[in-house]
């Protein structure tokens, strides 16, 4: 069974806790861990601290006179390199974070099947019956895929190993199938996640007679990997293109897990875990509905940029997000209800809406009288 990190110390005080844990990474050497850590007290600072800003300034300077990280040892050998020896082919997190995450049910359910598995892996292995070894993740950019392997590895306790595809797939040839076979080799050598994040780029089909060679002896490297990959870590596949994927590679993966495009509630879900429920809730429920056939990526970056126009502009981010949104197209339900919402609890005139949305005054007037009419 894969080993789980068990805190040292379960006190009730954040900054307790985060001091405890400052201190076991740092004695593990993870200064990337260090690092991650004091940048999630800069986010959230523990309630117990009374100045935040400044605690916040001593954090970050302590930070920018720090060495830069050598990078994670990993059961005592180094993170592979490309043939010059210049450029790191993975990346490791070695304290991995998502708590963000938002998804369905459905994949939620498949999700927490795999951490019960490793949690119940004596009882398996007694029945005969394998752990989840491999998994693949395919479904349109932005929609929860590679936060979802930061999930799964905080889960279980590991690090997350992410190939840096650009340094992996070499000019060089023959170095592309070496340079992979490399990163699977350092991903097996001890427990972890390791995530191959845009999987089709590596694994395009064998018949596709645009690729070269190259690039179809790294899918039989991979065919081969993926059957002998053993279940001390877990190794997780992403694609946006699934049908760009050899024939022969779907098959070869424990679970293929598809990944939809967020409901409303699920939009809803994440702004407020992004928001931290500071914002009208009411307000919200709006922004998610003109997200419509968004993706998480896109909701998150419409929020993201409200913030840092409040913070640079000065203005309450209600108003920030209201103005972006009036400029927006949407269904006319949604807009009526925007319209409403501005103008009842937020105190913009009709012609002040008018002009954000760029349309005639009487036109806003009779979507705000319609949507109190079906309040």
């Amino acid at each position: 069974m894969a080993a789980t990190r068990t805190p040292i110390y379960q006190g009730d005080d954040g900054l307790e806790r985060a001091v405890i844990d400052l201190v076991r990474v740092g004695a593990e050497g993870h200064a990337a861990g260090v690092r991650q850590l004091a940048s999630r007290l800069m986010r959230a600072v523990p309630a117990s601290v009374k100045d935040a800003e400044e605690f916040r300034q001593a954090v970050h300077h302590a930070l920018s006179v720090a060495r830069p990280d050598t990078g994670l040892r990993f059961d005592g050998g180094a993170i592979p390199a490309d043939t010059e020896g210049t450029h790191p082919l993975a990346f490791v997190d070695s304290m991995p974070q998502a708590d963000e995450l938002v998804l369905d049910g459905r994949i939620a359910g498949e999700l927490e099947e795999i951490v019960i598995e490793r949690e119940r892996a004596n009882e398996l292995a007694i029945a005969g019956v394998p752990l989840t070894r491999t998994v693949l993740f395919s479904g349109p950019p932005g929609v929860g895929k590679t936060l979802t392997s930061r999930w799964l590895a905080s889960r279980l306790g590991l690090p997350l190993v992410v190939l840096d595809l650009a340094a992996v797939v070499s000019s060089y040839l023959g170095s592309s199938g070496r340079n992979i076979k490399s990163v699977l080799d350092y991903a097996k050598s001890g427990p972890c996640v390791l995530l191959l994040d845009e999987f089709d780029a590596v694994a395009k089909r064998r018949d596709d007679e645009s690729d070269i060679g190259e690039l179809k002896r790294i899918v039989n490297v991979i065919l081969v990997e993926l059957d002998r990959w053993p279940d001390t870590s877990l190794l997780v596949a992403a694609t946006n293109h699934p049908q760009l994927l050899d024939s022969a590679i779907d098959r070869r993966f424990d679970r293929v897990i598809e990944f939809p495009m967020p409901g409303q509630s699920e939009r809803e879900a994440v702004l407020g875990t992004i928001s931290h429920d500071d914002v009208d809730r009411e307000l919200v429920t709006i922004t998610a509905a003109f997200w419509d056939g968004g993706s998480f990526s896109d909701v998150v970056r419409f929020w993201e940029t409200c913030r840092r126009r409040a913070i640079v502009r000065e203005l309450p981010l209600e108003d920030v997000v209201l103005h972006a949104l009036l400029e927006r197209s949407g269904s006319e339900e949604v807009r009526h209800d925007l319209w409403r919402l501005a103008n009842e609890k937020y105190g913009f005139s009709n012609r002040k809406i008018a002009a954000a949305a760029g349309l005639s005054h009487p036109t806003v007037s009779t979507g705000i009288r319609r949507a109190k009419g079906a309040a």
